[in-house]
């Protein structure tokens, strides 16, 4: 009797309305929904493929390690209280995640299972700030998310200099209106990024995030190919001021500037109230920290460990579009 019970506990769930799977659905991470939900069974397959569900791929949430495997962290408090907001979800969950249980997956196999489903609905992709990513992957997800206006990518040395890749993945995103960037290679990256790539290739780029190093090199060819610009964050990177002048002067659609956390690099005479006036004359606003007051300054190292101080800070900043 109790297994009769059993299997009709069971029908139900497969047989649920449609929109309120999708509301389920979109509670789980992009892990359960591929390698879990959408393997149930046939009616769970084609919700999976639910457009509402894949807006935002991000994969920031999870554990990377080497080799380029991929770990889920355990469901966080954020999830689990969604989980509970009804004696339904409950029981959902209790079904769900003693069905599958995703222990580890390689980067690229999860960008594929991904794809599966998502199609061409994504707007926003976040990678992780650890992810290791060879130009095979960004290839596959340009040529397969053409429609991208949000991108968080870690910029290492290896994909900085597979110039084709990056020329190809940039011309498949002519929508993309925010990028953010962090760099894994302190001592080789920015040298060879290709702003001029993204410039020429990204009409609508708006809002740019680096953090890491910003070098004079990189203010020019910043001024030179991302005239759009209007919002602009260095965020807890190094700069010196002769870059931060150029830049406040040679994008004339800049607006706001965030200067939060930087540590800066003196030139001559230059001093950051050089800069501040130059701002006060041109921009709309200039975002500063107190140096003496600031948690965030005083967790930053003085030689090792920035890898973990940039990857813990890099998703939040004062400038909303530049969040994730």
């Amino acid at each position: 009797m109790e297994k009769a019970d059993s299997s009709r506990e069971d029908s139900k769930w497969a047989t649920l309305d449609r929109n309120i799977l999708a509301i389920i659905f979109n509670k789980l991470d992009i892990m359960d929904i591929t390698m879990g939900a959408s393997r149930v069974c046939i009616y769970w397959f084609l919700i999976s493929h639910n457009k509402t569900l894949w807006n935002t791929i991000d994969l920031s949430k999870f554990q990377h390690k080497r080799n380029n495997v991929i770990y889920k962290y355990r469901v966080d408090d954020e999830v689990e209280e969604a989980l509970r907001f009804s004696n339904l979800l409950i029981k959902m969950s209790h079904f769900f995640f003693n069905f599958c249980e995703v222990k580890g997956i390689k980067l690229r196999n999860l960008l594929i299972e991904i794809t599966k489903l998502s199609r061409t609905a994504p707007k926003n992709l976040f990678f992780n700030f650890y992810s290791n990513i060879k130009k095979q992957d960004l290839m596959y997800v340009a040529e397969r998310m053409p429609n991208i206006e949000k991108l968080a990518l870690p910029v290492s040395w290896s994909l900085c200099n597979e110039v084709n890749s990056f020329k190809f993945a940039f011309s498949q995103w002519k929508n993309l209106k925010t990028l953010i960037m962090a760099h894994n290679d302190f001592f080789i990256w920015p040298y060879t990024f290709e702003f001029r790539v993204v410039g020429e290739n990204c009409s609508n780029l708006n809002n740019l995030k680096i953090m890491g190093y910003l070098d004079n090199k990189d203010a020019v060819e910043i001024v030179r190919y991302l005239q759009s610009l209007k919002r602009l964050s260095l965020r807890c990177s190094s700069v010196n001021f002769i870059g931060l002048l150029l830049l406040i002067r040679g994008l004339g659609n800049l607006a706001i500037l965030n200067l939060t956390h930087c540590q800066y690099f003196r030139f001559n005479s230059i001093t950051i109230n050089n800069v501040v006036q130059a701002v006060t004359q041109k921009l709309d606003k200039l975002i500063i920290c107190s140096k003496n007051d600031c948690k965030v300054c005083k967790d930053r190292p003085a030689k090792f460990g920035l890898h973990a101080f940039y990857e813990k800070y890099w998703q939040n900043d004062e400038i909303e579009e530049l969040e994730f």
